[in-house]
């Protein structure tokens, strides 16, 4: 039941995506829902500050939203798998590893349960759970705490980090279009992400091919700063956008 509502919660939020502001009546026809069902889910995307709803339709709210994690991890799925389980087995037996909290490297995070005497470093609780329960050594990062993805970010986070010495670190993107590097949603995510670049002794970047085209947000590596780019199969057109990363991965 659960998991058919968070695949109707992406498909309403790509209908407002596609189509803007869309008629509540309307929207129950395409979802094949009833009107309450409509109306409870609509609700949650509203106190969610995700949708802004007016009189008979709704719409996407206009501002820089970043959607749930749930809702991430159900997008473009099998993407997802594959530059995952390819990025993770770059991680050796003893590693630190620092994973990201994004939803492309979560997807698939038990790929790393026939690894031995590893520290696994995270910002992410979804993340740290996971860790913990494949008997992981985890490490939580401590700071301030966003609801949505349930990470943390922030001054106190980034000295901690500044305290671990990183074998290899592996990290998402938002998206690459307008910023020429690898983004996050929010400004004031950058400064955790540059702290683990500067303790990291190798830095992996994972990107599923549907994000080629995303807008960047915030930038906070340049493709020059990338070791391992881990991605679907590119074009020759679309490699060349990634010049300056040192080796790139295609499955």
């Amino acid at each position: 039941m659960q998991k058919r509502k968070e695949q109707r919660l992406t498909d309403l939020r790509k209908i407002l995506e596609e189509q803007g502001r869309v008629r509540t009546r309307d929207l129950a026809q395409m979802l094949d829902v009833t009107p309450e069902t409509l109306r409870s889910d609509l609700d949650l995307l509203e106190s969610q500050g995700l949708i802004e709803r007016e009189h008979g339709a709704a719409r996407l709210q206009v501002l820089d939203k970043e959607t749930p994690l749930e809702w991430r991890q159900a997008e473009n799925r099998q993407e997802k798998m594959q530059v995952t389980i390819r990025a993770l087995q770059e991680v050796k037996d003893g590693d630190i590893v620092f994973i990201d909290a994004g939803s492309t490297i979560l997807t698939a995070l038990n790929h790393l349960s026939s690894r031995r005497d590893l520290t696994i470093v995270v910002n992410s609780l979804p993340a740290a759970q996971s860790c913990l329960d494949m008997g992981f050594h985890c490490l939580f990062i401590g700071g301030q705490m966003r609801r949505s993805g349930g990470h943390t970010y922030g001054y106190f986070a980034e000295q901690m980090v500044d305290n671990i010495t990183i074998d290899i670190a592996i990290l998402g993107t938002t998206g690459i279009e307008g910023v020429d590097g690898f983004s996050v949603y929010r400004a004031e995510e950058v400064g955790i992400r540059r702290h683990i670049i500067r303790q990291t002794r190798r830095l992996v970047i994972v990107m599923g091919r549907h994000k080629l085209n995303q807008p960047g947000y915030y930038r906070y590596a340049s493709f020059r700063e990338a070791d391992l780019l881990v991605t679907n199969h590119l074009t020759p057109e679309q490699k060349k956008r990634f010049s300056g990363v040192r080796q790139i991965v295609e499955v």
